[in-house]
């Protein structure tokens, strides 16, 4: 018997891998098919995020996420004797009562279940007063003061730090006449609290605007300032002199310079003090580096320059 020439023993694996149709025959087409189909499914299927087809959002000015302060007028807190006021008194839960209705039913409801007019659009939900559980800082008489001094940040409740202390230990009464089995406070709870927030010796504090609202006062009130610096600042490249030729080889920001010369003018008594102050930080005072190169005369041409036009300006 004669062998076929072209007939191997062996499989010869490098040539299936180059003409793989011959293992699986005319199955490596549906093969294929399936893997091609599979792998668009999966890309169909990624989301927005994987495809990367949502541009990511870059926010220029990230002060757009900073809250500001709140305006508060200035305020004068009356002192409290903690050891009258953080015990409960019918006096005080009929107090408490009346600041109650007056401050906290729209959240908490007339009678503290958690139900007010503003709860179904509050998250998380309004606290019910009835209950002991899951309270943020605990409902001890010193735990609730923490509250409504500091308020809860994340949370729907607001400080009360503008409400007299007394109205506030009123209020702290009458809320837990609505629990039974409330927790007691010890005496050096009581003590706490009082060198915490300094209850006994009463506090003076300063009122405060917000600081967008303070930056547009300055601004306004330096408003002169800023013209009359600007105005300078022109003065000083308006000429055709030698001299308004060396400040403009020198100097890299007009309005700097103009600046810093309306400020170094008081300590400024002659061209040695105006080198010395300069060459410290010529940067700074809105001059380039190479001004420190200059000559005795360059020095001096560039000083009566600068202190002339601030003092025509500024009727020195």
């Amino acid at each position: 018997m004669v062998q076929n020439p072209h007939y191997k023993d062996e499989i010869d694996w490098r040539d299936l891998m180059k003409q793989p149709e011959k293992l699986f025959g005319s199955a490596y087409i549906y093969i294929l098919a399936i893997f091609v189909c599979v792998g668009l499914l999966y890309i169909r299927n990624l989301n927005t995020i994987g495809k990367n087809s949502v541009n990511p959002a870059i926010m220029l000015d990230s002060t757009a996420l900073i809250k500001d302060i709140p305006f508060q007028s200035p305020r004068l807190i009356p002192p409290v004797d903690i050891m009258k006021v953080g015990v409960s008194s019918s006096a005080l839960v009929d107090k408490g009562h009346e600041v109650f209705k007056a401050n906290c039913i729209s959240c908490h409801g007339d009678n503290g279940l958690g139900d007010g007019p503003s709860a179904p659009m509050l998250n998380p939900k309004p606290r019910n007063f009835h209950s002991l559980d899951g309270w943020k800082n605990g409902s001890k008489v010193t735990q609730m003061y923490k509250t409504l001094e500091e308020g809860i940040p994340g949370g729907g409740m607001a400080s009360y730090n503008y409400m007299p202390p007394e109205d506030r230990f009123a209020l702290i009464h009458y809320i837990r006449s609505l629990a039974n089995n409330q927790p007691h406070d010890s005496q050096n709870d009581l003590k706490q609290l009082d060198a915490t927030y300094q209850l006994a010796q009463g506090m003076d504090i300063a009122g405060q605007i917000p600081i967008k609202k303070a930056l547009r006062l300055v601004e306004r009130q330096n408003a002169p300032e800023v013209a009359q610096v600007q105005e300078i600042a022109r003065q000083l490249t308006a000429s055709n002199k030698y001299s308004t030729d060396l400040f403009k080889r020198v100097a890299f920001d007009e309005k700097r310079v103009a600046t810093s010369a309306v400020h170094m003018k008081s300590r400024i008594r002659d061209v040695n003090d105006f080198i010395r102050i300069i060459s410290a930080d010529p940067l700074h005072a809105g001059f380039k580096t190479s001004v420190v190169n200059l000559s005795a005369n360059d020095w001096t041409d560039l000083y009566r320059h600068i202190f002339s036009v601030v003092k025509q300006e500024r009727g020195m």
